[in-house]
């Protein structure tokens, strides 16, 4: 009797890994896991694997995130962006296991607190995108350690997080001088020191997010025009003491979010 060839009898490796489990969505993963046992060992196979974990806007259990922890080594992209459920206790684990991290997303993590990224300020030395908007838990004292110990950002996302001082926003902007993206947006204890200091450290900047920054001004702004060369894009919706004065000294080169204001007309006397 001709025997029927199987799903499992593909090479697990080459094909279902490789070639046909990347169609699948993270819950038919799980699906797929709890059918047998030859099902849990060809995901977490596929899982170990893996070098971006997107879980963007999921609610799971603290089982279910165990399983990506207890499988996932080798992330350089870990996206976990508005991931309310999460915990220091479930992620903590995760980062520990997977040092090679180069972009880690928490924005809109309500449960964290600074704790959890003590394994990110000690291991993870090839970071380079960080992104943290709306953390209230983000601390000071937080901004100072990864100042301390990391070396490589260049995109990071602040905004939003009213906790931290403007003075380790300095600090954070001296020490890391290969920024090419810096969102600030919403944190009103941003002042032109900041933009002083963008100026002089920050070369290699792109792009920066500004709005809601009501206390900067056109002398800040001045100083970006005249010390950022590479500046492609400037966002300063919500700065009321910004005005036409600073941005036109940019607006030939970069792309701006604020229309330019439209000239008086002269008036027209007529000779009666």
């Amino acid at each position: 009797m001709k025997r029927t060839t199987q799903i499992f009898d593909l090479y697990w490796e080459d094909i279902l890994v490789a070639r046909i489990l990347p169609y699948l969505t993270i819950r038919e993963c799980f699906n797929f896991r709890c059918a047998s046992k030859t099902c849990l060992q060809i995901i977490d196979m596929y899982f170990s694997k893996l070098k971006s974990l997107k879980l963007m806007n999921k609610g799971f259990s603290p089982h279910t995130f165990r399983v990506f922890t207890d499988t996932c080594t080798r992330l350089n992209v870990l996206n976990l962006s508005r991931c309310s459920s999460v915990t220091d206790a479930d992620l903590i684990p995760m980062l520990l296991q997977n040092p090679g991290l180069v972009n880690l997303n928490l924005s809109q993590c309500k449960n964290l607190s600074a704790k959890c990224l003590q394994p990110v300020i000690l291991y993870c030395n090839n970071l380079r995108t960080l992104k943290l908007a709306k953390c209230s838990w983000l601390t000071t004292g937080a901004m100072e350690a990864l100042a301390l110990h990391q070396s490589k950002l260049e995109d990071v996302d602040l905004s939003h997080c009213l906790c931290i001082s403007e003075s380790c926003i300095l600090i954070f902007i001296k020490k890391f001088k290969c920024l090419k993206i810096l969102n600030l947006e919403g944190n009103r204890q941003v002042s032109d020191k900041c933009l002083y200091a963008l100026a002089k450290y920050s070369t290699s900047l792109k792009l920066l997010n500004l709005g809601g920054c009501s206390d900067i001004t056109d002398k800040g702004v001045r100083a970006l025009a005249l010390h950022s060369p590479k500046l492609e894009g400037l966002l300063v919706r919500g700065c009321t003491k910004v005005t036409e004065n600073s941005l036109k000294h940019m607006r030939n080169r970069v792309t701006l979010d604020r229309r330019p204001a439209e000239p008086v007309p002269l008036p027209v006397y007529v000779q009666i």
